[in-house]
């Protein structure tokens, strides 16, 4: 049932985050200083555009599993309303993506030069857009499922047990 109503968000969870990678780097870039925007070649942008995407993506797959496992563990046959969906999906999508911060900032504690409170801030940050957007596109599909009731399926040979 949960992947029923859910597929779309699966599908462009993915895509979105790439996108709002895409533009973070946007922002940056035309906030940034003039002469490092000039001396850009096609390559450096290409580049910085992937670059930007995937962690995007990866902060988006992150949300996603840990909105798809919160939402599972706490509601699994969907019998709650559907604002409390809404609310776990964005609870679980901001613990996943605190939960891969956390863990991308006890690697460069053991191993680089102390910038984990970096990554710990900009994971706060992140987290808190992933929940925002969580609870948007669970809210719409919310609404989605309340407007266009699931077509029932009826069986080609009816039987007994069917129709016990």
């Amino acid at each position: 049932m949960m992947f029923h109503r859910y597929w779309p968000i699966a599908l462009l969870a993915p895509v979105l985050g790439f996108l709002l990678g895409t533009a973070v780097l946007g922002v940056m870039t035309m906030g940034g200083n003039p002469q490092a925007r000039a001396g850009q070649t096609i390559e450096g942008v290409v580049r910085s555009v992937l670059g930007f995407g995937s962690v995007g993506l990866a902060v988006s797959i992150a949300a996603l599993i840990g909105g798809v496992v919160l939402v599972a563990c706490v509601d699994r046959q969907l019998e709650k309303t559907s604002g409390a969906r809404s609310a776990w999906a964005a609870l679980g999508a901001a613990s996943g993506v605190l939960v891969l911060g956390i863990v991308f900032a006890t690697v460069e504690g053991v191993i680089g030069e102390g910038w984990a409170y970096l990554i710990i801030t900009f994971t706060l940050v992140l987290a808190t857009a992933a929940g925002i957007v969580a609870a948007f596109l669970v809210y719409r599909m919310e609404r989605r499922s309340e407007r266009i009731p699931p077509t029932r399926v009826e069986h080609p040979l009816p039987s007994a047990w069917v129709e016990f």
